[in-house]
């Protein structure tokens, strides 16, 4: 199978009708300050703690990534979202009814699906490999974007807790590669994550709005999601029009199914690709 053609190649997959963007950004316009990774545990975790089965979301998604040659396009789909904690998840984008992006992960596997090339990259779970610069993203990254998973206490060693920004060790590398951002005036809400590299520069950031209940007592689910990609000059937003549970949908299910396009004898394994 080819490889897909970099981010131009991913994201025009998405377009009908491409044209050029000159939309300014949106995003949360009150100020929201840092928070210590003990106070994110604690919201993040609580919250996790109430989705007691697999969570579906649907809506339209939109955005812009920049092409190869410098240009801006937009783009305008339908999603729809499986999550089931800690790492089951499916994010299927479609326009009039057809597959253009595929995201998925299960304990085993993620993987990412592009008409575009008809390709899949597969990775495994629990590895620090880095992606190749033509997949735009690992899905458990859009899972903690969403503020959804819980946040284990042994991925935190070696951070300061009680820090609200990342700070480097004696290398200059930086350990905390997440931050947690919330609103004061309602703290019990996550409303931004930043995502560091190694030297410390945002390569992803996610805004959340619109929190409502899924139920009386239950998790407090975003009704918006804006995600930038700085280095990448990609931006995406995902309008959910409803969240709800679904039993029927179980780790062992078709939706979190390793696609059998993984295990293909020309998947290349230095790459993840098996």
């Amino acid at each position: 199978m080819r490889s897909p053609g970099g981010w131009g190649g991913w994201w025009a997959a998405l377009g009908l009708g491409l044209a050029l963007c000159s939309c300014r950004q949106a995003g949360p316009v009150r100020p929201l300050d840092p928070i210590p990774t003990r106070e994110a545990v604690g919201i993040v975790n609580a919250n996790a703690a109430k989705i007691t089965a697999t969570l579906r979301a649907s809506g339209s998604v939109d955005g812009y990534f920049t092409a190869s040659n410098g240009r801006r396009r937009n783009y305008h789909v339908d999603g729809t979202l499986f999550y089931l904690a800690p790492c089951y998840f499916r994010f299927d984008l479609k326009s009039l009814g057809e597959r253009q992006i595929l995201f998925g992960s299960n304990e085993e596997y993620f993987w990412v699906y592009s008409k575009e090339d008809g390709s899949y990259y597969c990775g495994h779970q629990g590895r620090d490999e880095e992606l190749p610069t033509e997949v735009p993203v690992r899905p458990e990254q859009l899972i903690e974007a969403l503020a959804l998973a819980p946040i284990h206490v042994l991925s935190l060693e070696g951070v300061d807790a009680d820090s609200a920004a990342p700070n480097p060790d004696t290398q200059g590398r930086f350990q905390a590669r997440k931050e947690y951002r919330i609103d004061r005036d309602s703290p019990q809400f996550i409303r931004r994550v930043l995502f560091r590299d190694a030297k410390g520069v945002v390569t992803m950031q996610s805004s959340l709005d619109n929190y409502r209940p899924l139920f009386p007592g239950g998790p407090v689910l975003p009704g918006s999601m804006i995600a930038d990609w700085p280095t990448a000059r990609a931006h995406m937003r995902f309008r959910v029009d409803k969240w709800t549970l679904v039993e029927q949908v179980r780790p062992g299910g078709p939706q979190f199914a390793t696609p059998p396009e993984c295990f293909a004898d020309d998947r290349l394994a230095p790459r993840g690709n098996r």
